[in-house]
């Protein structure tokens, strides 16, 4: 028993030692921020294990959740981190309580002055066991059909600008992803990456070139291995128009993959246009192994507060294309964005997903990673993003194949006095790559919407309902093939007792209708909580 217990202590230590490396150059910093936070719940659910009709089983869940955010903004030292442990106690059932450990920190560390430095950041969250369940990541209800998570990644790097010629960059990383419950799912994976970027004195000509390998070691699933390389250059001719030209390539070796990962290598030229400083435009013609094509892009800005900007190109899994558009009003803000990729497994874990923005009491969401933010605006830290949208939209660890990821995001926010107005859309496929899912195809529609109404100053009443379609196609085994409809509803009521005590009430209702027998369920909860700061 004592042997066991200590394997389960292994990985969230690892989690802290990846951080701890970086703690004592600044153990004697008196400039931390200590957010230290407890939360206490009570809920009862009439369908606490999300069973069809006929099946259902009562019981209250008492949750636990102590819980602590640590930030630090200094010159050489920079930490943003949030760590929580949530306990759950089935009155009836206790056999099936658990804790859950959520974690999620960054640290970055100048460690030689202009040359070395050094990033880290740790990781624990939940991840899905049965994808295509229903059940998600959310609080005690369902919590069978979650396994806990850690993960780390260390990066040390050189960095170093060359006067006015070029910055040059020499990144090596290291990712270590585990699963707990002898999933199988453990992956490790090194990356080595190089980037240079010229400086004012190459002018009017500007380039930069790029290469990096990524091996990633997977326990029970076909190691995998890919690296891509680009070269780009722009020659102004006069002021607001230029030429371009680039070259790139992508290799990929995923075993068993389909016929659409391949290698894959380019070259183009083509002309950059900016006739004013609200647009932006590029457009190449480019000559491939696959094929020629054209690949381009736009960005138009009428206004500080607009921002639109699209582009077309093509990879090694065939054409990509991307969209964002984000727009803000004294009262409104809108955000749209489409994204393609190629990604693996312990990739989705340690890449962020999307960014976001405070803008005085909004938040606009999402917005593509390092997107400039607009004049008013803040960016939101790792761990506020974490903490508003839920580790399922931050850390997205659902799939455990190589697969093409196409998504839709879309959300719209209205103020009016004291009534607040969400909405979110999104649509998302999953196309698998493996030799046992070639041509499956997962897709998952759906909206979120919800009504918040302030009656007084540390009150607010919140209505919200979502309803969302889960489409499973997969001609290799029809017994995947399912057509999922998901719908629920909620009101909750919080009060603010005092600014750092709040209390809220929240009854709900959810349901699921599936196209396989055995699979309905609907279930009835009520839950009261109770959050405090220190």
């Amino acid at each position: 028993m004592a042997s066991t217990a200590g394997r389960r202590l292994r990985r969230p230590t690892l989690l802290f030692l990846a951080l701890s490396t970086l703690l004592p150059a600044a153990a004697a910093a008196r400039d931390w921020e200590w957010s230290p936070r407890l939360s206490l719940a009570e809920r009862y659910s009439d369908n606490v294990y999300l069973r069809p009709k006929g099946l259902e089983h009562s019981d209250w869940i008492t949750e636990l959740s102590p819980g602590l955010s640590v930030r630090r903004e200094g010159r050489k030292l920079k930490v943003d981190a949030d760590y929580s442990l949530t306990g759950y106690l089935y009155a009836n059932d206790t056999d099936r309580s658990r804790v859950r450990h959520n974690l999620n920190g960054q640290a970055q560390a100048e460690l030689l002055e202009d040359w070395f430095y050094l990033d880290a950041s740790a990781r624990a969250s939940q991840e899905l066991i049965d994808y295509v369940s229903g059940i998600g990541l959310g609080d005690g209800v369902g919590i069978q059909n979650t396994r806990q998570t850690y993960g780390y990644s260390l990066s040390p790097y050189l960095k170093h600008r060359f006067g006015s010629d070029a910055t040059v960059e020499l990144r090596l990383r290291r990712d270590q992803y585990y699963a707990s419950g002898g999933s199988g799912r453990d992956s490790s994976a090194n990356q080595y990456s190089f980037a240079a970027q010229s400086g004012s004195n190459f002018f009017p000509l500007s380039w930069n070139l790029s290469y990096s390998r990524r091996e990633t070691d997977y326990q029970s699933l076909a190691d995998t291995d890919s690296e891509q390389g680009s070269a780009y250059a722009r020659l102004q001719l006069r002021q607001g128009f230029g030429l371009t030209a680039q070259a790139g390539l992508q290799k990929g070796n995923f075993p068993g993959a389909s016929n659409r990962i391949r290698d894959f290598s380019y070259y183009g030229l083509g002309f950059y246009y900016t006739p004013g400083r609200r647009i932006f435009g590029e457009l190449a013609y480019n000559w491939s192994d696959s094929g020629d094509f054209v690949s381009g892009s736009v960005t138009f800005q009428p206004t500080l507060r607009t921002t639109l900007t699209a582009s077309s190109t093509q990879r090694n899994f065939g054409r990509s294309h991307a969209l964002s558009l984000n727009h803000r009003t004294r009262k409104s803000t809108w955000g749209l964005v489409y994204r393609e990729s190629l990604t693996s497994y312990d990739q989705l874990f340690f890449e962020n997903v999307f960014d976001a923005w405070q803008c005085g009491e909004f938040v606009i969401a999402p917005i593509p990673l390092g997107a400039e933010t607009p004049a008013g605006c803040t960016k939101l830290s790792d761990s506020a993003l974490a903490g508003l949208f839920g580790a399922s939209a931050f850390v997205p660890v659902i799939l455990d194949r190589t697969h093409v990821n196409k998504g839709l995001t879309g959300l719209f926010s209205y103020q009016l006095r004291r009534a607040t107005v969400r909405l979110s859309l999104f649509d998302t496929r999953q196309q698998y790559q493996g030799t046992l899912v070639q041509g499956r195809e997962d897709r998952r529609t759906g909206l979120q919407a919800s009504l918040s109404v302030r009656p007084g100053e540390r009150t607010t009443v919140t209505l919200s309902t979502g309803y969302s379609h889960l489409e499973v196609d997969d001609p290799n085994n029809t017994a995947n093939a399912r057509g999922d409809d998901y719908w629920n509803i909620g009101l909750t009521l919080t009060r603010r007792f005092q600014p750092d005590v709040s209390g809220s009430l929240e009854v709900r209702h959810q349901q699921r209708d599936s196209n396989l027998s055995n699979q309905d369920y609907t279930e009835n909860s009520l839950a009261a909580r109770l959050n405090m700061r220190f």
